[in-house]
């Protein structure tokens, strides 16, 4: 078989193992001192197709967390998920489930989002949609109007203490990520005294 790329062919590309390599550059010579280029020269891609799937430098640190949001998604839509924060707790520890190399990139990425106020910042668009689903969920389940004033509250609050307990746990805890934020949604559940 010749493996040979014919020429003006589009590079095939996996945007989870280009993210992986960038962590691991990040990790080793840290977020500010690597550029597209290094995770481009680090990947074998060339700069035109890394920049077909990440738009920036940010982008390449949410790329995993938003994909667990889809994933978080995906198992809130099931039939067989439960509703209101019972289900939301119940989803995120599925989507958390505990793996090592997964949390150690996760740690990485998470220390650079609560590090860097630009990549914070960039990130944020991307939560508008997160906030939305999970107002949703939390609307059907308590009886909040859709839409309302009270499920925007509930959504935007359950993304921040995800986020929050994400963040804080990269910085300062060694248990699994799951349980960190599982005791956020938790207190957030019980109320904030």
């Amino acid at each position: 078989m010749n493996d040979h790329r014919r020429p003006g062919r589009p590079q095939i590309a996996d945007p989870v193992e280009i993210g992986k390599a960038a962590v691991a550059l990040f990790h080793e010579h840290g977020y500010a001192a690597v550029s597209m280029d290094d995770v481009a020269a680090r990947t074998g891609v060339s700069r035109r197709t890394l920049f077909r799937h990440f738009a920036n430098k940010a982008d390449l640190v949410w790329h995993e967390f938003f994909a667990t949001y889809r994933r978080l998604d995906e198992a809130l839509t099931r039939d067989s998920a439960q509703p209101g924060m019972t289900g939301l707790r119940a989803a995120m520890r599925e989507v958390l489930a505990p793996d090592a190399v997964a949390e150690e990139a996760a740690r990485v990425r998470l220390r650079i989002i609560g590090e860097s106020p630009e990549v914070f910042a960039a990130g944020m668009l991307g939560l508008v949609d997160i906030t939305d689903r999970l107002a949703r969920h939390l609307a059907r389940a308590d009886g909040l109007e859709e839409g309302g004033l009270d499920a925007h509250v509930a959504g935007q609050a359950a993304t921040g203490a995800i986020l929050s307990a994400s963040v804080w746990w990269a910085q300062h805890s060694n248990e699994p990520v799951s349980e960190v934020v599982d005791r956020a949604l938790a207190r957030l559940e019980a109320g904030i005294p």
